[in-house]
């Protein structure tokens, strides 16, 4: 229990870090991502790889090709999920993603955001353990 309530609280720290550098999508703002600086090696993202059944019931996929890495929620189209830290990863739209317990455990942070149809409310935390 410790460990989850550890892994969240990063993922809420990570989110607001991550907050600030998104603006809203208006006529009067310019949104400007950027591409992770933190180099994952690709078989350092095994642990991570697979299927999670979050606590809303959904079930996310945790893949990569190459280098490259992606996440899939309930079979709808992949999106690329960036490393940010060993075990802390997020979308191009502001969506965290944090692993814990060795990839045991996940919690992600503005779930709405990591889905491409989704009708949540902002701010929408999951999380679960395989």
């Amino acid at each position: 229990m410790k460990t989850i309530l550890t892994s969240l609280a990063a993922a809420l720290a990570l989110t607001s870090l991550l907050g600030a550098a998104h603006a809203s999508d208006t006529a009067d703002s310019v949104r400007i991502t950027a591409r992770s600086s933190y180099h994952l090696a690709p078989q350092d993202f095994r642990e991570f790889s697979g299927v999670y059944v979050l606590s809303n019931g959904d079930t996310v996929k945790f893949s990569q090709r190459l280098n490259r890495y992606f996440s899939s929620v309930d079979g709808a189209p992949m999106v690329e999920i960036f490393a940010v830290a060993p075990d802390a990863f997020v979308t191009g739209n502001g969506a965290a993603i944090k692993f814990g317990d060795g990839g045991e455990e996940l919690a992600i942070n503005n779930y709405e955001r990591l889905q491409v149809n989704a009708k949540l409310s902002a701010n929408t935390l999951v999380t679960a353990r395989r």
